[in-house]
């Protein structure tokens, strides 16, 4: 789908009709499919295949854009015309950035598998059934969701830079309650570029336990608590915390392709009062590192920049002390810095150990072991406090032991203090760090033990 010499045909002929002193032209296009199920029956397939060009152009400092989803002569020139049109009537702005010149020496990523980019809904269909197999003799009933996507990206200009990445990757999220409706397991994968990634069986089997073992939750205090937090809920604390990144001040989504990171109106917790960023200080626990891992190969994103540039691995975080921040160009010209090489929202790595969750819980003299966090919402954007709530298994943990289910919680916690009192950390699993489970916003994260977490009132969450 969409070869690289197909693309480069039809983003050469759009180069070639435009007449202006700077030219861009940006492809996205590909299929994005799901299969969905609820009490253990297959509710929808779908399927979308969509395609877009958008060109920009530049005549001195001003600038407009056009974009269509039809690719014949007659459509490609009346964007052409209108993006002139658009021109015209701009304003200047005379900060601009120069756009990115000549070819780029991007990282070699091989992002599709041939079985990955040929998954259809018969395989998923396949997939659901082994995992209704297993609920039925579970004695539980299963929803979720399996995401497919095949996409293809382009972004190329006047000034001879081509940057092509193509991808496929699929999941598979579930969620497992009883009949009864008295309890409820979560377990799932997401940015699986591999299929042999996604085990169907060991996640079926861990969703359905959760829900047969979360039965009848015995009420405990709100308060503090040492609080094992699995992949899925630590990825959704994670995305809290990746617009403090932004040196530019934490304006909204200015990350480009991190669908999963809270970007917007976040405080500046990395930035001292003056303005410096606080690189080199120790803000977290020896426990945690964060980084950009382009290329990395599980995660298999993409190696270009939002603006054309290759990007490089960047160190974010490393055994809790702050190494970088990010600067786009704008704010590198502003601040007379280099600008990054990376963002916090590409190929996003939380450096993890060979420690299982079981691990975890056999040092744990008391505490909690959360499954998932939902409805996260941030109360203090200085501090970045956040709040959220705890559902689908959240379990006691005593001497070394689970010793069974406990009501639901609220809590109160920023990423900042919760990263800073990181006591362990698990293996690392690839997994949506927003609110849904496709497009991007995949990271590798492991699971985290966390002293003092604050939970403070009791939820009615199944």
């Amino acid at each position: 789908m969409y070869s690289r010499d197909e693309i480069k045909a039809l983003t050469d002929k759009v180069l070639n009709m435009t007449k202006a002193d700077a030219v861009e032209v940006n492809f996205d296009g590909g299929e994005r499919s799901a299969t969905r199920w609820a009490n253990s029956s297959i509710t929808v397939n779908m399927v979308q295949y969509d395609q877009q060009l958008t060109l920009n152009v530049r005549h001195g400092a001003k600038q407009g854009s056009a974009s269509t989803r039809e690719f014949d002569d007659e459509s490609l020139k009346a964007m052409v015309d209108e993006a002139q049109q658009a021109a015209q009537k701009a304003r200047d702005n005379p900060n601009l950035p120069p756009l990115v010149k000549g070819p780029q020496d991007y990282m070699p990523v091989d992002a599709v598998l041939p079985k990955t980019a040929d998954f259809g809904p018969g395989e998923r269909a396949a997939w659901v059934k082994q995992s209704i197999d297993i609920c039925e003799k579970k004695g539980v009933l299963g929803a979720g969701f399996i995401p497919k996507q095949y996409q293809t990206t382009c972004l190329t200009n006047s000034e001879g830079l081509f940057g092509y990445y193509q991808y496929a990757e699929t999941g598979f999220v579930l969620t497992c309650r009883m009949a009864s409706g008295g309890g409820s397991g979560w377990s799932g994968i997401t940015g699986a570029k591999d299929l042999s990634q996604v085990n169907v069986a060991e996640l079926t089997e861990i969703a359905a336990n959760k829900a047969f073992k979360s039965q009848k939750p015995r009420a405990i205090e709100p308060g503090r608590y040492t609080t094992i937090i699995e992949p899925r809920p630590m990825a959704r604390l994670l995305s809290a915390m990746m617009g403090a990144f932004n040196a530019g001040g934490g304006g909204g989504g200015g990350f480009g392709g991190g669908g999963g990171f809270n970007f917007g109106g976040v405080g500046r917790p990395f930035v001292a009062a003056d303005g410096t960023p606080k690189i080199g200080q120790k803000l977290f626990s020896d426990n945690f590192t964060l980084k950009s891992d382009i290329g990395n190969p599980i995660l298999r994103q993409t190696p270009i920049m939002p603006d054309g540039l290759a990007a490089k691995p960047v160190t974010w975080i490393d055994k809790g002390v702050l190494k970088n921040v990010y600067s786009d160009a704008a704010t590198a010209r502003r601040q007379k810095v280099a600008p990054s090489t990376a963002n916090p929202a590409m190929s996003l790595v939380v450096e993890g150990t060979n420690q299982s969750i079981e691990d975890m819980v056999k040092t744990t003299k008391r505490g909690l072991l959360v499954t998932f966090f939902w409805y996260l919402r941030p109360v203090d954007t200085l501090t970045l406090l956040n709040t959220g709530m705890t559902r689908d298994g959240l379990f006691l943990i005593e001497n070394g032991e689970i010793t069974g289910p406990v009501q639901n919680f609220r809590w109160n916690m920023s990423p900042l203090v919760a990263f800073a009192n990181i006591s362990a950390v698990g293996t690392s699993v690839p997994i949506h760090t927003g609110e849904a489970y496709d497009g991007p916003g995949t990271a590798l994260v492991p699971a985290v033990r966390v002293e003092d977490f604050y939970m403070t009132s009791v939820s009615p969450a199944v």
